[in-house]
């Protein structure tokens, strides 16, 4: 292999990336892998007058109406744990990675 890959697409190519490269090259790709593991999940359509919640795991996202002209539609959205994200569907569990991150 010539440098470092732009693309790693399995827990094998992980673990080449820390055996073969520093860790302030291979690090980031483990950090991404921990903070992508929750995501924003739709919740409801809000109906008209209902306020939703606004906090650090709920936000409520506006869009146009492109039925109707004008009008706005109002979503609500929690952030909670991916169960398809890359760091479960490598094989790692968040305990990994951690102790990989932390150097243990």
């Amino acid at each position: 292999m010539k440098g470092f890959p732009n693309f790693l697409n399995t827990k094998e190519d992980y673990e080449n990336i820390r055996r073969d490269f520093p860790k302030e090259q291979w690090l980031p790709c483990f950090q991404k892998l921990l903070s992508s593991r929750q995501d924003w999940f739709f919740v409801k359509e809000l109906a008209d007058g209902e306020i939703g919640l606004s906090d650090e795991t709920h936000k409520v996202e506006i869009q146009l109406d492109q039925q109707e002209n004008g009008k706005h539609i109002r979503y609500q959205f929690e952030l909670r744990e991916n169960p398809n994200c890359l760091m479960n569907t490598l094989g790692y569990t968040e305990q990994e990675v951690l102790a990989i991150i932390n150097g243990q």
